[in-house]
C-alpha cells in the first residue's frame, strides 16, 4: 500500500507543481493589476536573482536614448538666429 502511495506521489508531483505555478501566475497577475505591494516585491525579487541575458544591450540602448533626449532638449534651448526671425516675407 505504501509503495503505491509513493509511486502515485511521484507521478502526480510534477502536475501538482505545474497547477500551483499556474495558480500563482494568475494570482500575481491579479495583484499586479491592482498594484498590490506583494506583486511588486515579488517582481523585484525575481529580477534581482534571475540573470538578464540581454542586460548589456539593454543598458546601452537606455544610455543611447538618454543621450538623444538630452541632445533634443539642448537643441531646443539654443537661441535662434536673430537674422532669420527678423526677415519679412
Amino acid at each position: 500500500m505504501m509503495d503505491t502511495l509513493i509511486l502515485l506521489w511521484q507521478l502526480l508531483k510534477p502536475w501538482l507543481c505545474f497547477v500551483v505555478f499556474i495558480y500563482l501566475c494568475i494570482k500575481m497577475t491579479g495583484w499586479a493589476k491592482n498594484r498590490k505591494a506583494g506583486a511588486i516585491a515579488f517582481g523585484l525579487f525575481f529580477q534581482m536573482i534571475l540573470p538578464d541575458p540581454s542586460a548589456e544591450s539593454t543598458i546601452e540602448a537606455v544610455a543611447e536614448r538618454k543621450q538623444e533626449v538630452k541632445k533634443q532638449q539642448d537643441g531646443d534651448k539654443e537661441p535662434k538666429d536673430e537674422d532669420e526671425t527678423l526677415k519679412l516675407p
